[in-house]
C-alpha cells in the first residue's frame, strides 16, 4: 500500500494531507517519490488520519508464512540463543 494510493483513496491532494499532518506539501511529495522515507510514527499517524486498519496495513507488507513453520522457526531461534 503506497502513500499516494492511500491519499487518493481519501480524495486528498498532497496539500490537503500535508495540512492534516502539519507538514509542508513538499514533504508529502518527497515521501511519495521515495526521496525521503517515512518513519514508523509518521506512517502510523497517516493511517490513523485516513482511517486505515493499521494492523492490516502492516501485515500487507509481510510475506505470508505457514503458522506451523513459523512456530518451528521460533523454537529453533530460541535454542540457538541458549
Amino acid at each position: 500500500m503506497s502513500l499516494r494510493r492511500v491519499r487518493l483513496e481519501m480524495d486528498l491532494s498532497q496539500q490537503g494531507l500535508a495540512k492534516k499532518l502539519g507538514v509542508d506539501q513538499s514533504t508529502i511529495s518527497n515521501w511519495e517519490s521515495g526521496r525521503t522515507d517515512l518513519t514508523h510514527v509518521q506512517m502510523f499517524e497517516i493511517m490513523l488520519i485516513c482511517g486505515k486498519d493499521i494492523f492490516a496495513a502492516y501485515l500487507g507488507f509481510l510475506p505470508e508464512r505457514d503458522s506451523t513453520s513459523s512456530q518451528e522457526e521460533q523454537k529453533d531461534s530460541i535454542k540457538k540463543q541458549d
